[in-house]
């Protein structure tokens, strides 16, 4: 077998094992039909599905499909044979046998089975039913398991949904059950507000701030030692120095030193 279809046979088997249920050993329901195309081209049909599926694999076969190959007459002795090398599972119509296709139905309701034939109106019925995988022989001598149809996606995606309402039901109960024991303590349904820390303002958004002129230390100040201010009633005068009128022969006698 081909990497390729081996791959696909995984991905498919993954499938229905993730969720319908299915676990190894694989439970493989043979019918006539298909026990007979086997024998036909002589295929070793054990051997083919552990080596087609890459795990333990059981072929079973019921009361109702044998006895139905057995009254097929002489051309199905050697089919008839072949399956009663099976392990044959109870199906409950022991007593009064009904035909393979109807107890193949029936055997499906109550376990998980892989169904192997090559009835074409079985064949449709089984792509019908959720979480039943088709396995067949391709021009009859290629095995091959049948992809998943879309009912079977449908309904894994509708159980996948309710296993996490499930899933979510089951979690709000378990954290109910701590509360209620002490484990955890209730959480406080308004969440205190955290404060808010002041920032500092942005320094490259504020202005510079404007320098201040120094103020001049030398005031003048009034005779009694204090600097006048406006309480006291007077302005701040400069202080003007007095000019002294010299006599005029003073001047000339001076006028005469410095000419000399």
């Amino acid at each position: 077998m081909k990497i390729t279809k081996h791959k696909k046979t995984r991905k498919y088997m993954s499938f229905y094992m993730n969720n319908f249920g299915f676990r190894e050993p694989l439970l493989v329901l043979i019918d006539g039909s298909f026990c007979h195309a086997a024998y036909k081209v002589r295929l070793q049909i054990e051997e083919q599905l552990k080596k087609y599926f890459q795990c333990e694999v059981k072929p079973i076969v019921t009361a109702c499909i044998i006895t139905e190959t057995d009254n097929l007459g002489p051309g199905f002795v050697g089919t008839s044979q072949l399956l009663k090398k099976f392990l044959v599972h109870k199906c409950g119509h022991e007593k009064r046998p009904i035909d393979g296709s109807a107890c193949i139905k029936a055997m499906t309701k109550t376990c998980h089975y892989i169904v192997a034939t090559q009835d074409r109106a079985l064949q449709d019925w089984v792509r019908a039913k959720p979480g039943i995988p088709l396995f067949y022989l391709h021009n009859a001598s290629v095995p091959t398991l049948v992809q998943p149809s879309e009912v079977h996606r449908q309904i894994a995606a509708q159980g996948q949904k309710g296993l996490s309402e499930v899933r979510s039901l089951d979690q709000s109960t378990l954290s109910t059950l701590k509360v209620k024991e002490g484990i955890v303590q209730p959480e406080t349904t308004a969440k205190r507000k955290k404060k808010k820390k002041t920032k500092n303002p942005n320094p490259l958004s504020c202005k510079k701030p404007k320098k201040t002129k120094p103020e001049t230390k030398g005031k003048s100040e009034n005779s009694s030692g204090k600097t006048p201010s406006v309480a006291d009633g007077g302005v701040v005068k400069k202080k003007t120095r007095k000019r002294i009128k010299l006599p005029k022969h003073v001047v000339d006698q001076l006028k005469g030193v410095n000419g000399s």
